[in-house]
């Protein structure tokens, strides 16, 4: 809701580029195929329908653009789907080059080797916990929770009181009150860098004092002027250490 109503840094994204590229490859791949066919054939356009109307490449087609849905919808369930569909094409593919090494075209083996390091690229890359475990995806929106507590910006050597509404692992959204808005600078521009810092109560055990949080911080969102967001600000953190990523996620 707060998104539609506000402004939000140009480029910011929560899933990477690379499973869109590896989408595109993977939907690609009958294209590419059915390219080479009318090389082969000297433009033969007879050839090409009798190749499309082919059991062998309607199954190349559902093979790939079943594993493009997969990669791209990012699931435990669509990437068990993509290892097993994986583990068949290549057992396939492999046996055949080795039975039939002559038979092999230079697209067959680039088709081969592009999805052995898809597969290998998501098992041994930072890609692999995201993929088994949901909650540890850093593209999808991070787990929030709603809360009403004080914290501080630091911002062009100012401290600006604000009030967070909700927190993620990924950042925050704050809001400021207007008079302050009024009296004081605060980030307006998208991408603008600050530091926050607020206390953080500790779960275990419960009676423990507050811990200290502070993070660096990016404006990524702005709420939009005569909207009940207007002075909202949608933060992310960065250059979070390893040591307030954890306190964070203790916390949360």
């Amino acid at each position: 809701m707060a998104s539609e109503q506000g402004t939000r840094l140009k480029g910011y994204k929560k899933k990477p580029g690379a499973i869109g590229v590896i989408a595109i490859g993977f939907l690609l791949i009958p294209v590419v195929m059915l390219i080479q066919v009318l090389m082969r054939s000297g433009g033969s356009w007879r050839v090409l329908g009798a190749v499309i109307g082919s059991g062998y490449f309607l199954q190349e087609w559902w093979m790939a653009w079943s594993a493009a849905a997969a990669v791209y919808i990012v699931s435990r369930w669509s990437f068990a789907y993509f290892i097993i569909l994986s583990g068949y094409v290549l057992t396939t593919k492999i046996a055949f080059l080795v039975r039939h090494p002559h038979l092999e075209t230079p697209v067959g083996l680039v088709i081969t080797c592009f999805w052995f390091g898809v597969v290998i690229y998501f098992l041994a890359s930072v890609l692999n916990a995201p993929y088994l475990n949901p909650r540890l995806r850093w593209w999808t929106r991070p787990p929030r929770i709603n809360l009403c507590r004080d914290a501080t910006i630091l911002y062009q050597g100012t401290k600006i009181p604000v009030t967070v509404l909700d927190l993620s692992q990924g950042g925050a959204f704050v809001r400021v009150e207007e008079t302050v808005a009024e009296q004081q600078a605060i980030p307006r521009r998208l991408g603008e860098a600050f530091q926050i810092a607020m206390a953080l109560m500790r779960a275990d055990p419960p009676a423990s004092a507050p811990e200290p949080f502070e993070s660096s911080a990016q404006l990524v969102w702005k709420g939009a002027p005569d909207t009940p967001y207007r002075n909202g600000m949608g933060i992310k953190f960065t250059s979070l250490p390893r040591v307030k990523r954890r306190q964070l996620k203790r916390y949360l």
